[in-house]
C-alpha cells in the first residue's frame, strides 16, 4: 500500500480518513510526496466525480519505483519524448498545456484539416511543437493511467475510461479554452436514466453553439466506435454510450474512414474482445454533430492500445503481468521506441517489437538506440514470425 507525506505527516492510501486528508490537501494546494522511492517524487490533489484522488505530476512518473501505481516510463521510451515541453507543456500547478495541429473552430462552414489526416505521419518530418489529432489521444490516455496494467486490477470498464479522461481534462486545455469545455467522452449509458443524460449532454453543447458573426466552435469526442452506416449524404456514425445521438460524415470523410479504419475494425472483430477508440472533432447542427476530422486506435479488453498484430500478440502474451505499454504520438509506427517496460521484473526491461516489413538498417538502428537506453532491452526481431518467451517476473511465477 502506497504511504505519502505532507509535510511531517505521513498517511497511506487505506487511511480511514484518506479523502479528508486530501480534501485539506487540495484545500490549501499542498503537494503530498510519495515515499516509494527515494526520490520522494511530489503528487498534486484532483478533484473528480465529487471524490478526490492522488495523482503523479506530470514528467515525475519515472521517478517512482517502478512497483508503485504512480510509476510512469521516461519520456524517451515513447513517442511523449518527442513532444514533451514543446507540444505539451506542464506548469507547477500540474495544469498542462497543448498546442494542437488540428483546429477546434472554424469559418464558412469548414475548417482546414490537419495536414497529412489521413496517412502515417512520419518521423523525420513530424512536427514536436503540435499534436496531431491521434497524437492528443494519445496524450489523454498516457495522462489517464490507461496504458497500465497490473494483474490485481482484474477488469477495466467504460466507467473507469470515463472518469480518468474527463480527470484529465479537468486540468489540461489549450491557451484558448479548457479541455473540460471542448473534449466529449460520454458517460456508461443507462436506459432508466436517458432523459436525465440528455439533458446533461445537451446543457453541455451549448458552449458549442455557432454564434453569428463568430467562427464555430469544434469539440472533442472520445468514445467507442458500435456502427457506421449509409444515410443519404453520407454516412451515420454510432458511439457505444451514446445510442440516441448521431454524428455524421460526408461522402469524402466517409471515403477516408474506410482507408483508415476498415483494418482496425476487422483487427477488433477478429479478436472478440477488444474495442475501436474514436478521437474527432465535430460541430454541432441542432441535435446531432457533424464529423470534421477523426482518427482512432485499437484496444485490447484490458483498453491497453496496440497497433498490429504483433503488437496485439505482446499484449495477450503480458495480460497477466504487470506493465506500461509505449504510444508513439506524432511518430510513425516504425520510430526507434519501445513498445512496452516491464514492470514485475525487479529491474524494468524494455520491450522492443519492430514492426512487420521493417528494413534491416531500420531494425540495426533499434538494437543500438534500445542497448544504449536506461533498461535492458528484449526484442522480438521482425523476421520472427513466432514471439521469444518473455522475461520471467521477479521471484518466478505470474
Amino acid at each position: 500500500m502506497s504511504s505519502y507525506r505532507i509535510n511531517d505527516f505521513e498517511f497511506s492510501a487505506d487511511a480511514p480518513n484518506f479523502q479528508t486528508i486530501l480534501e485539506r490537501a487540495h484545500s490549501q494546494k499542498l503537494r503530498p510526496a510519495c515515499l516509494c522511492s527515494p526520490a520522494h517524487p511530489k503528487m498534486y490533489v484532483a478533484l473528480i466525480g465529487g471524490e478526490y484522488y492522488l495523482k503523479r505530476m506530470p514528467g515525475t512518473g519515472h521517478a517512482h519505483d517502478p512497483g508503485c501505481a504512480s510509476f510512469d516510463p521516461p519520456p524517451e521510451l515513447s513517442g511523449l519524448g518527442h513532444v514533451a515541453g514543446a507540444a505539451i507543456v506542464t506548469d507547477d500547478a500540474g495544469d498542462t498545456t497543448l498546442r494542437l495541429d488540428f483546429s477546434l473552430s472554424m469559418r464558412g462552414g469548414s475548417s482546414v484539416p490537419a495536414p497529412g489526416g489521413d496517412t502515417e505521419a512520419s518521423s523525420a518530418v513530424a512536427n514536436p511543437k503540435k499534436l496531431s489529432l491521434l497524437g492528443t489521444l494519445h496524450y489523454l490516455w498516457d495522462a489517464a493511467g490507461l496504458t497500465k496494467w497490473r494483474p490485481q486490477w482484474q477488469r477495466r470498464n467504460w466507467w473507469i475510461i470515463h472518469r480518468e479522461l474527463t480527470g484529465v481534462a479537468q486540468n489540461t486545455g489549450t491557451k484558448a479554452q479548457p479541455f473540460a469545455s471542448v473534449l466529449m467522452v460520454p458517460p456508461v449509458y443507462n436506459h432508466e436514466r436517458r432523459d436525465e443524460l440528455a439533458l446533461e449532454r445537451r446543457s453541455w453543447l451549448r458552449g458549442l453553439a455557432p454564434q453569428r458573426g463568430k467562427p464555430v466552435p469544434l469539440g472533442i469526442v472520445v468514445a467507442e466506435f458500435k456502427s457506421i452506416e449509409p444515410s443519404q449524404y453520407g454516412r451515420k456514425l454510432k458511439m457505444k454510450h451514446l445510442p440516441d445521438f448521431a454524428f455524421f460524415m460526408d461522402d469524402d470523410l466517409a471515403a477516408r474512414f474506410d482507408r483508415l479504419f476498415a483494418d482496425k475494425i476487422h483487427a477488433i472483430e477478429a479478436a472478440g474482445d477488444g474495442h475501436l477508440i474514436l478521437i474527432a472533432t465535430f460541430s454541432i447542427r441542432n441535435n446531432y454533430a457533424e464529423i470534421r476530422e477523426i482518427a482512432g486506435m485499437t484496444v485490447n479488453e484490458h483498453w491497453i492500445p496496440f497497433d498490429g498484430d504483433r503488437e496485439h500478440q505482446l499484449v495477450e502474451a503480458l495480460k497477466d503481468r504487470a506493465y506500461a505499454k509505449s504510444l508513439k504520438y506524432n511518430l510513425q509506427s516504425s520510430a526507434p521506441v519501445a513498445n512496452a517496460l516491464l514492470l514485475d521484473t525487479g529491474a524494468p526491461i524494455a520491450l522492443y517489437v519492430p514492426p512487420d516489413g521493417l528494413s534491416a538498417d531500420d531494425e540495426e538502428t533499434l538494437h543500438d538506440i534500445a542497448e544504449d537506453g536506461v533498461y535492458q532491452p528484449w526484442f522480438w526481431p521482425a523476421d520472427e514470425i513466432e514471439m521469444p518467451a518473455l522475461p520471467a517476473p521477479a521471484g518466478g511465477g505470474h
